[in-house]
């Protein structure tokens, strides 16, 4: 199983290489992008600086560096949908990016994909969450379209993964783990995340009420839910319980996020990861293993695992 790193620049490329990254994954805004639609219409999900590579020169140096050592690098492109008029920038961009030695670009729109798919019949193609492939009748329509990988929606349990994997033996899959775990479904969620402080809509308190009382029973489970976010750090999110049963399920590739932070957090996420992708291999008591993950996440956080961090809560036991 793959280790599959967000980076953000030449200067961490190596560390995180070095740290176990197996891919590299990052977005880029080309300077007639910059020009015509400015950083907050980011094709690409980040509209901060911390999250872009500067510069053409720079993204080609890691997707160097990165072949030099066997691995990879892929281009977010994973807005989920663009505009007639966005179309022809995003083409030149990927086009500068297969000069630059990209090996696949990470997409959501539809439209973008079927036109890469004749342009550049070389790079792998892959579905980011952001198309919402949350079952194998998706995943193979998308399959027609040219998608060779499907990075699965952060809401799906561990079972249900299996059962699209299973359903679709041409497709190789990727799951989430550690950090950034979000109350929505991100391929459908339509909030604008552009605060300049990065504090985004799913972090501010909010309260849901019924506009017709009595709320059903799973209403009042939802706001209750949906409540208990404003006092979760969502950037504790986790997912080591689960390695074991990714690993069987067929998952090919764990995905960490974080594009746009700290090197030194992308370097101990990763670490994590590998420590626990290695554990599990060795550890068959899922009761052991689920003990020493917890530990690792308390220590990792400084802070207890709850189901709101847990990328695979099925698999949360409370302390």
């Amino acid at each position: 199983m793959k280790l599959i790193s967000p980076v953000d620049g030449g200067a961490e490329a190596q560390a995180l290489l070095d740290a176990g990254a197996d891919e590299l994954y990052g977005g880029y805004l080309s300077p007639a992008w910059r020009k015509r639609f400015g950083s907050l219409a980011s094709p690409n999900q980040r509209t901060f600086e911390a999250a872009q590579i500067q510069t053409v020169e720079e993204f080609a140096e890691i997707c160097a560096l990165a072949r030099s050592r066997g691995k990879t690098m892929a281009l977010c492109l994973n807005a989920p949908f663009y505009t007639d008029e966005q179309i022809p920038l995003l083409l030149d961009q990927v086009d500068e990016a297969a000069r630059a030695g990209v090996s696949g670009i990470i997409l959501a729109d539809a439209g973008l994909l079927r036109l890469l798919k004749a342009r550049h019949p070389g790079l792998e193609l892959q579905a980011s969450t952001l198309a919402h492939l949350g079952n194998s009748a998706a995943v193979r329509f998308y399959a027609r379209l040219g998608i060779a990988r499907t990075i699965l929606p952060r809401h799906l349990p561990v079972n249900e993964m299996a059962a699209i994997v299973r359903a679709v033996p041409g497709m190789a899959f990727d799951a989430f783990l550690l950090v950034g775990k979000c109350p929505n479904t991100e391929g459908l969620c339509t909030f604008s995340h552009d605060s300049p402080d990065r504090i985004w809509p799913c972090e501010i308190p909010y309260r849901i009420e019924a506009l017709k009382p009595p709320a059903s029973a799973s209403l009042d489970a939802a706001m209750a839910a949906q409540g208990s976010w404003s006092r979760t750090n969502r950037r504790h999110g986790c997912g080591l319980c689960a390695i074991p049963e990714l690993v069987r399920s067929g998952i090919k590739g764990l995905k960490l996020v974080g594009r746009g932070a700290a090197t030194l957090q992308k370097v101990r996420n990763l670490q994590l990861a590998g420590d626990f992708l290695r554990l599990a291999a060795l550890e068959p008591d899922p009761v052991k293993y689920r003990s020493k993950a917890r530990a690792a996440h308390r220590e990792r956080f400084a802070s207890a695992c709850s189901p709101n961090v847990c990328y695979y809560p099925e698999f949360y036991r409370g302390e």
